[in-house]
């Protein structure tokens, strides 16, 4: 969790005209040409792209329902189909990793791999990352009935399709198996599932790497190839963050990184690793900060009316963790996490950076305020504005707080 310092930081107006001389000085660096080289294009209406940066661990044997019940914040139900969303977090409730869990009973796949009627799961997870998430399992095995390996590179490759004005990408309900029966997709012999992490998320499919079904299967066959950049660019204007790069590992609560709004959490089902205090600030805590998706701009330009991705910009991304700061006001509005190009996501403060209420307290939200972020220029660094944006989806999700009636 991000915790605010004591002295309250306020940019002066040297810094101002500092950051402003540098952004003048290399304005070459923003560029069209420039961009066209660095700055990737927009992402296709339609698209797949493979996701290089995921693996995959099998689990595999009678007790693993039980076993994974245990251990992540989403609910595993013996008898579903439907893969879900969901974290490993530690006892104090801080996230491990953020993963999606695929049943693969019923699959192609698990016919030729395991060859039995157990119960069978592939659990993704940030390919950096996949050898201390086996780790972790393997600690907390102890004598229950399964196995579990890390599936080699190539072995099956994790693949997330879009169409951008399809009724295939909705927002299905927690555990819901009529989303899947609802995007009347033929999915048979696949391990599959609805991203449904925000809107338009689209599809993950797990596919061998020499498989011929990214050529021939309706599902993928009319989608253009996508670069994990467009990816990228799709989660970042949704404010979904992903990974231990964006979601630190053992560093924040599943509240701030947004797994809670996303459909990671069932908040009724039983106990699990970190669940004492994830249900303690579920229902007596208050969320300050929140991932939002934010956009990058010119100081001296008026601030971006809604979110859209330029790709004729070639700002220099700031580095992870640096401060967001106000100009003439109080307080640390967040912090950087990642972005591309003018679009990225952002550690905020919720009610400094935007127009939601999460405490009774008055809110410190004006639309005129500005905010600025360092960014590295050679040997030099110049101030950008960063401008924070709260998505349909997180705005219908992050509720005003109840106010309580006196007798």
């Amino acid at each position: 969790m991000f915790v605010s310092p004591r002295q309250p930081t306020i940019l002066c107006a040297r810094c101002i005209a500092r950051g402003r001389r540098a952004l003048t000085t290399d304005s070459s660096t923003h560029s069209t040409s420039t961009s066209s080289q660095t700055t990737p294009p927009p992402p296709p209406a339609s698209g797949a792209a493979k996701l290089t940066n995921r693996r995959l661990i099998c689990l595999h044997g009678r007790e693993t329902p039980k076993f994974l019940q245990g251990i992540v914040t989403n609910n595993i139900r013996p008898q579903s189909t439907t893969a879900v969303y969901a974290a490993f977090l530690t006892a104090q409730g801080k996230v491990l990793n953020d993963v999606f869990i695929y049943p693969t009973l019923g699959s192609q796949w698990h016919t030729e791999k395991n060859g039995t009627e157990d119960p069978g799961y592939l659990v993704e997870v940030d390919a950096d990352q996949a050898p201390a998430l086996l780790a972790h399992l393997k600690r907390h095995k102890l004598r229950s009935k399964f196995k579990l390996r890390l599936l080699d590179q190539g072995e099956l490759d994790v693949w997330s399709a879009w169409k951008e004005q399809d009724k295939w990408t909705p927002h299905p309900s927690l555990g819901s198996d009529t989303a899947e029966q609802a995007t009347n997709e033929d999915t048979s012999g696949l391990v599959t599932m609805l991203d449904s992490r925000a809107p338009g998320m689209g599809r993950r499919i797990l596919l061998p790497e020499s498989s011929a079904l990214r050529n021939s299967h309706p599902m993928l066959s009319d989608l253009e190839d996508a670069p994990l950049s467009a990816y990228n660019i799709r989660r970042y204007m949704r404010g979904v963050p992903e990974g231990q790069t964006e979601i630190p590992r053992d560093n924040a609560f599943p509240m701030n990184t947004n797994i809670d709004i996303m459909d990671g959490i069932d908040f009724k089902k039983g106990c699990y690793v970190g669940q004492e205090l994830t249900i303690r600030t579920h229902h007596t805590g208050v969320v300050r900060r929140r991932i939002f998706p934010v956009a990058l701009y010119d100081p001296e330009s008026p601030a971006p009316s809604r979110l859209q991705y330029d790709p004729a910009t070639s700002f220099s991304e700031p580095s992870l963790d640096t401060d967001i700061k106000a100009i003439n006001k109080r307080g640390k509005p967040g912090k950087w996490i990642a972005g591309v190009g003018n679009v990225g996501l952002a550690m905020c403060r919720v009610e400094m950076m935007t127009d939601l209420v999460v405490t009774g307290e008055p809110s410190s939200f004006s639309a005129d305020d500005q905010f600025v972020i360092e960014a590295p220029v050679g040997d030099d660094s110049q101030n950008l504005g960063v401008k924070a944006f709260v998505p349909d989806w997180i705005r219908g999700k992050v509720r005003p707080p109840k106010t309580q009636k006196r007798v």
